[in-house]
């Protein structure tokens, strides 16, 4: 083995929550299910509901053949998501949550409250697994007091990154509100891992919402791209996770003609000029790939399968659609889902992680 599955997925159940202070339990998230019916994630049986917000619970009513068991999803049975991680040849999964993908939250209470559940009850179920199950932490933005406490316990209890979305609490992620946490990520070894998904108030409770985020993805990588924490934050390693990798091009053409500064203006970007920065995307396995390498290069992509879920980002068998592939060589086809996933996530052979 030695597929390093960069983006999948765990399953929020009512144990996520069991980690709530008495004080806090007001904040439980309630569960309810409906015909499918609805309007807004239609064909979605079952929510999530919180403070007049609704989060698809496991995306139920949308299924499809193979899909894996409940167990596995929800992490009831760790032991069961390892052989099912044997049959798929990973060797690693890094596990996202589901819950915060789509959740909005305006108040820091109810944000840290969960947030804290939420990571110890992942860490919890990921200890016992070798290190074949890594996790991102949830940190919760609106209180940066609290988001310093959950990195270091998550870099103590085998989390290799921290949730963010291309948009976060009403601000790019290039924002200096932002600098202390990536200060802290940096100084623990904590990738940022930039997941599709909506942090947009008017629209975030609809499906295309989230499904149509790429051109967010591709706003989040050029605002990065072309801010200077390349020297502000060295060691601090992104990864753009399931917007797929065909929005790069469009990204480093709008880089060439100058987005960064407004004024209409060329901007020489080179061979590769994502060669040997931190900076990493998440390709699919049937994408331009050809196309998209001459901007990546072969060491900043990595592959993720979106294992957990079952809606358009998933390919359980995306490394072995990926191995296929005869348009590209095969020792690159290997660093994707292999070498590229280990660095981003700061991950050794062994399972260790690299020390901060």
């Amino acid at each position: 083995m030695g597929y390093i599955d960069a983006d999948t997925h765990v399953l929020e159940s009512d144990a996520t929550w069991s980690f709530l202070a008495d004080h806090d339990t007001r904040w439980r998230p309630r569960t309810f299910e409906t015909d499918g019916s609805q309007a807004e994630w239609h064909g979605v049986t079952r929510f999530w509901y919180l403070q007049g917000q609704l989060a698809p619970q496991g995306l139920r009513g949308l299924d499809v053949p193979g899909t894996p068991p409940d167990e596995v999803r929800y992490l009831d049975n760790p032991a069961k998501r390892i052989e099912w991680m044997d049959r798929l040849g990973t060797e690693v999964q890094v596990l996202i949550p589901s819950f915060f993908l789509v959740m909005l939250f305006d108040k820091a209470e109810p944000q840290v409250a969960l947030a804290r559940s939420y990571n110890r009850w992942l860490a919890e179920r990921c200890s016992g697994t070798g290190g074949r199950l890594r996790w991102s932490l949830v940190p919760p933005l609106l209180d940066l007091d609290a988001c310093m406490e959950e990195l270091r316990f998550g870099a103590a209890n085998g989390a290799v990154s921290l949730l963010m979305r291309p948009l976060e609490i009403r601000r790019l992620l290039t924002d200096p509100y932002f600098y202390p946490l990536y200060a802290e990520a940096e100084k623990l070894g904590l990738t940022i891992g930039i997941h599709i998904g909506n942090a947009d108030t008017p629209v975030y409770g609809q499906m295309k919402s989230v499904a149509y985020t790429a051109v967010n993805m591709a706003a989040a990588f050029i605002s990065i791209a072309t801010s200077d924490f390349a020297e502000r934050f060295p060691e601090l390693r992104f990864g753009f996770l399931e917007g797929g990798s065909e929005w790069l091009p469009f990204a480093y053409r709008e880089i060439s003609r100058g987005i960064d500064g407004g004024a209409r203006r060329h901007v020489e970007i080179g061979e590769t000029p994502m060669k040997g920065s931190n900076l990493y995307i998440d390709c699919t396995f049937d994408e331009n790939l050809p196309e998209i390498l001459k901007y990546s290069g072969e060491d900043n992509l990595v592959l993720g399968s979106d294992f957990g879920h079952s809606d358009f980002g998933t390919d359980l068998e995306a490394q072995q659609g990926l191995l296929a592939r005869t348009d590209v060589d095969q020792e690159t086809l290997r660093k994707i889902t292999d070498d590229n996933g280990r660095r981003l996530y700061g991950l050794h052979r062994d399972g260790a992680t690299t020390a901060p």
